[in-house]
């Protein structure tokens, strides 16, 4: 699948850091969603119980949202919580220090004007 991402991507990097960003979100959303539910579902107290549930809890924990509204209750469950915190953090630097060279490249290949 990332073959034929990356050949129907630009081929400058920003196109291709766009297009592995995106899968790698959505590989951790879902197999995050997935874990989740898995240590949280049958958990004392536990308020992710269904599959919509832990994908929202997903999505709002890897964009470092975290409304608060859902959260994990177990061990494993704030286990997990910690890893995909750390890969939402590692997509936002991801995104940061690509536009970041994108615009110093452009920057030291304009001419100097006197």
């Amino acid at each position: 699948m990332l073959r034929i991402l990356d050949r129907s991507a630009t081929s400058s990097l920003v196109g291709k850091t766009a297009v592995y960003l995106a899968s790698a979100a959505s590989a951790a959303v879902g197999l995050g969603s997935l874990a989740i539910l898995q240590a949280e579902r049958d958990a004392h107290g536990a308020n992710i119980t269904t599959f919509g549930d832990a994908v929202w809890w997903a999505c709002e924990t890897v964009t470092t949202v975290g409304y608060g509204d859902r959260y994990p209750v177990t061990f494993q469950g704030r286990f997990i919580a910690i890893l995909l915190m750390l890969v939402g953090i590692g997509l936002i630097g991801t995104v940061t220090a690509t536009v970041a060279a994108t615009i110093l490249a452009r920057v030291e290949s304009k001419p100097p004007s006197d």
